[in-house]
């Protein structure tokens, strides 16, 4: 099987899950207000548990030895951002709202989720590995400028009181964790304790694997009630080509200049040309936001990604 295959079939999977919370709000098993309750329970409980079990999977080896990686991917998110800023300007009049979802689009794309299977397909568990720790790059920029441009608090306190939602704390806690775990001679468990600590890992694990599919839900729900002409708005045809065309027109050409291994190179190109990120309906049911924008953007990114991923993925390797 190819790689343009495997990200085919991803897509399609990512769609029919998009549709099975399509068909919940379409048939009333799910409520607006259900939607909102689905967006923060992933935000404040399950998504939290997928960064712990994620982040903790790594070793201090592994954040020494690829330090460059989490940078980088950084970098490819403030590109996006940077080019946000500058194409905000030509939006016209429109709300606060609109234009801090335009920006968040630029700033966050699909960095997990998407590129897991080619990366696997292309690299194996090495590639997983480092695919993994790159992510830390985005969850910084995530739960901090990500949350402040959802974030309607007008004082900078309760901006950066914002900051400290459950994902970021967990996040943070869990790198200080690998930290004290690898770096200092703990006395070995007992095996009861042992066993209950891999329980609790297991059981953190199994709420984790369950972001993927509440956010999916939450988009397909907010899709059933998206306007189409939301979808037919030149602004998010905009910033579907800050996404999927000028960020990685950018950043290939630069990242083949950076010395590095290989394969962390053949990562940051697959990451580099994803669509934009699932969690931005959850930020917007959560924060408050343009959901109708957000929604729009996030389902044309993903269609156009069928064509410009492998088209931009041949000419990258």
């Amino acid at each position: 099987m190819t790689t343009d295959m495997i990200f085919l079939f991803q897509i399609l999977c990512v769609l029919g899950l998009v549709a099975a919370g399509y068909v919940a709000r379409r048939r009333n098993m799910l409520s607006a207000q259900g939607t909102n309750d689905l967006a923060h329970v992933a935000l404040n409980l399950v998504y939290p548990a997928l960064i712990f079990v994620s982040i903790t999977n790594l070793t201090i080896s592994d954040l020494r030895a690829n330090i460059l990686l989490p940078l980088l991917v950084m970098v490819i998110a403030m590109v996006g951002f940077a080019l946000g800023l500058l194409a905000i300007r030509f939006l016209g009049n429109v709300s606060k709202d609109t234009a801090r979802a335009f920006l968040f689009h630029c700033l966050i794309n699909n960095y997990l989720f998407l590129p897991l299977p080619l990366v696997l397909f292309r690299f194996g568990e090495k590639g997983v590995a480092l695919l993994v720790f790159s992510s830390v790059g985005y969850e910084l920029l995530l739960w901090s400028l990500g949350v402040m441009l959802f974030s309607r608090a007008e004082r900078k306190r309760d901006r950066l009181k914002s900051l400290f939602s459950p994902p970021f704390v967990v996040l943070l806690l869990s790198l200080a964790f690998v930290a004290a775990r690898d770096l200092i001679a703990w006395p070995a468990l007992p095996p009861n304790l042992a066993l209950a600590a891999q329980t609790l890992r297991d059981g953190l694990n199994s709420l984790g694997a369950a972001t993927i599919a509440l956010t999916m839900l939450v988009a397909g729900s907010r899709f059933a009630v998206l306007p189409l002409r939301t979808i037919l708005g030149w602004r998010i045809w905009l910033v579907s080509a800050i996404r999927l065309l000028a960020v990685p027109l950018i950043m290939i050409p630069l990242l083949r200049l950076i010395p590095m291994d290989p394969v962390a190179r053949g990562i940051l190109y697959i990451v580099s040309v994803m669509p934009t990120a699932m969690v931005s309906v959850l930020f917007s049911e959560r924060y408050g936001g343009d959901t109708d924008f957000v929604a729009g953007a996030l389902l044309l990114t993903h269609l156009w990604a069928l064509v410009t991923v492998p088209i931009l993925l041949a000419w990258a390797f």
